[in-house]
């Protein structure tokens, strides 16, 4: 396969091998289209008899499109797919920070590997939500970006469950992809994977990254399934005798050899992470998780037998497993199953991208908010003055990050004064009082990465130009990836938002995030006259610059760039003051002029051409440009 090397497959140029298996070849390539390098994962033909060819085309088909309708910020996103000379390839982002594989070996602090484990298992709790099991949760199997982030990977064993069609069960039954057995849940080994098997796997990853060591190991994967079906799970403490109980409790839980006794969904796992990095009480320390983790340290063959604990009744472990053993003899039944997944994984197993490298996810944010907290759903937050709020609308934070760990900030109900009186701009007179209902809005600009996200989920079009006013390349430059996406018009800023389970702000709320309640300012930061240091104005860069590059000139909420560097599109109609959300001007349907706010990196002084708060420019919907750009906003509901 090395000799695919200097070949192109459509669009994409080979340029050297990053890992082989058995199943499976991937390399690093260039898409000539974006001008950017991917990694490709081939199909080796010859790893499989040509009458199962048809089979392997419609499994690996499902494979892309299921991938193809996932999008996380802690999943490898999936580009493209297609077939080179009878042999089908996937094509795949390309991460430069190696594999969560080559950080292991020796003990990690547990609340760093928490730190670590928890974004994966919200890339986890994301695609059980979509019916998906990864089946294949592994530390290869875990990517690294340049800023250390983890990606979860390798959905080459995926199966949807719940799907019953005869075709779905004839691709997973051939046994090939049963998993890799150091990580696999005792039930998956009779090919029953289900959403636990997922949480089981990376448990084991867990537990090897805080002692350093994996559950049960063997030189044969029929070794391995012998270990874990006849001899108890070695105690986290016995290998680190200062972990904190409740560290362990969770790691017996998450482990436990029936799926009845571990957490019962990926979620409230994240939850249990969480309070423990907290200090909380976690739940693994409960009657029934100490009785638990009796059975668990006590024989295996007493656990067979052990009654449960919710029915009273008397249960098996590996009750499929256990009936084979008792016709056919355990050592044969498991060195044939073993052998299986032994050959299909090519002796190892290949990590669906063994040594992906490329720039950073782009649903990512700018760098100057990438701190040591892992994006979770987890509000992170300074708290709103009391004074600000609403009666009701205490203890609310101030920034969250929503489901692509984008950070917006609250922007709390009651009146403010929109327009003035004063404005060179016929359009923002007369200055009248509006009452808004609380709201959430991007603290920043969206950004090329961000907006990236979208394209890759097949969601929003590409910008209408890949460039800027004095840059050949932009959009698909990473080294632009933390600069505002430019070149879209209203409807794919729309679209993009709408993908971000948001919205446009109206332009009622932009000036409010941009103004503040407490006083009619002209600009974010007050009435001080712009200049390079508050703001990307006309003879500065004369181009845009990277968001949150002025930090003085952040609103009374800590809102960036409501000043120059892009205008930004709101939902809002052009219309005569006073503003009214009621007498059509919000109408998402309608194709008449709408609003963009912000000045831009090109516009200061004048009258409509000026970066104040109050400023409106009149833009048909279908209009893009180099210094028009998009922020979301959504209800506090």
């Amino acid at each position: 396969m090395s000799l695919l090397i200097g070949q192109t497959f459509g669009r994409y140029q080979i340029l050297e091998l990053l890992g082989e298996g058995g199943m499976a070849t991937v390399y690093k390539a260039y898409d000539t289209h974006l001008e950017r390098e991917v990694a490709i994962k081939v199909i080796r033909r010859d790893a499989f008899p040509a009458d199962d060819m048809n089979m392997l085309l419609k499994r690996f088909e499902r494979e892309a499109k299921s991938l193809g309708r996932l999008s996380h910020p802690n999943i490898v996103g999936v580009i493209d797919y297609g077939e080179h000379e009878g042999s089908p390839y996937l094509v795949m982002v390309y991460l430069p920070g190696g594999t969560l594989r080559e950080r292991l070996g020796k003990p990690i602090a547990w609340r760093t590997a928490v730190e670590l484990i928890l974004p994966i298992a919200h890339a986890l709790e994301y695609v059980h939500d979509r019916n998906i099991i990864n089946r294949d949760v592994k530390p290869s199997n875990i990517l690294m970006t340049e800023k250390g982030q983890p990606m979860l990977t390798d959905f080459g064993l995926v199966k949807l469950f719940g799907d019953k069609e005869k075709d779905a069960t004839h691709l997973t039954s051939s046994g090939t992809g049963l998993g890799t057995p150091d990580y696999m849940a005792p039930e998956q080994w009779t090919g029953e994977a289900i959403p636990q098997s997922d949480l089981y796997s990376l448990g084991v990853v867990l537990y090897e990254m805080i002692t350093g060591r994996r559950p049960f190991t063997a030189d044969t994967p029929a070794g391995v399934l012998l270990k874990q079906a006849t001899e108890s799970l070695p105690l986290p403490k016995s290998y680190i005798p200062d972990l904190p109980k409740d560290v362990e409790s969770v790691l017996l839980k998450v482990l436990a050899k029936d799926p009845k006794d571990r957490y019962p969904d990926v979620h409230t796992f994240v939850l249990e992470l969480q309070n423990l990095v907290a200090g909380r009480e976690v739940s693994a320390t409960s009657i029934k998780a100490e009785q638990l983790r009796r059975q668990m340290t006590g024989k295996m063959e007493n656990y067979a037998s052990q009654p449960d604990l919710s029915t009273g009744q008397t249960k098996k472990a590996f009750p499929a497993l256990f009936a084979v053993l008792g016709g056919l003899g355990a050592i044969v039944v498991i060195t044939i199953i073993g052998v299986l997944i032994y050959a299909s994984n090519g002796g190892t197993g290949l990590p669906f991208l063994a040594a992906p490298t490329q720039t950073s996810q782009p649903t990512a944010v700018p760098s100057a908010t990438n701190t040591a907290i892992p994006p979770t759903a987890t509000l992170e937050v300074t708290a709103v003055p009391t004074e600000t709020l609403a009666p009701t609308e205490t203890a609310i934070p101030s920034e969250i990050r929503d489901d692509r760990n984008i950070p917006m900030i609250y922007i709390p109900a009651g009146k403010f004064t929109m327009g003035s009186n004063d404005s060179g701009d016929v359009g923002s007179k007369p200055a009248n009082e509006v009452e808004l209902a609380a709201f959430y809005i991007d603290k920043f600009e969206v950004t090329n990465e961000m907006y990236d996200a979208c394209v890759y989920a097949v969601e929003c079009r590409k910008p209408q130009q890949l460039g800027t006013a004095t840059r050949n390349t932009y959009f698909a430059n990473p080294v632009f990836k933390e600069y505002p996406v430019i070149y879209v018009d209203w409807k794919m800023a729309k679209a993009y938002c709408e993908w971000r389970g948001a919205r446009l702000p109206t332009e009622a709320e932009w000036e409010k995030a941009a103004r503040g309640a407490e006083d009619e300012r002209l600009y974010p930061w007050g009435d001080e006259k712009p200049d390079c240091d508050l703001a990307n104005i006309a003879g500065c860069v004369g181009d845009t610059t990277p968001v949150m590059q002025h930090e003085l000139g952040k609103s009374v909420y800590g809102v960036y760039g409501m000043a120059g560097n892009v205008m930004e599109w709101t939902n809002t109609l052009y219309d005569l003051y006073p503003y009214d959300a009621t007498d059509g001007r919000e109408d998402p349907d309608s194709t008449k002029e709408r609003i963009a706010r912000g000045g831009a990196w090109n516009l200061f002084g004048g009258n409509s051409g000026n970066v104040r708060v109050d400023t409106r420019v009149k833009l048909v919907p279908e209009y893009y440009g180099a210094y028009v750009g998009i922020r979301c906003a959504k209800s506090a509901q």
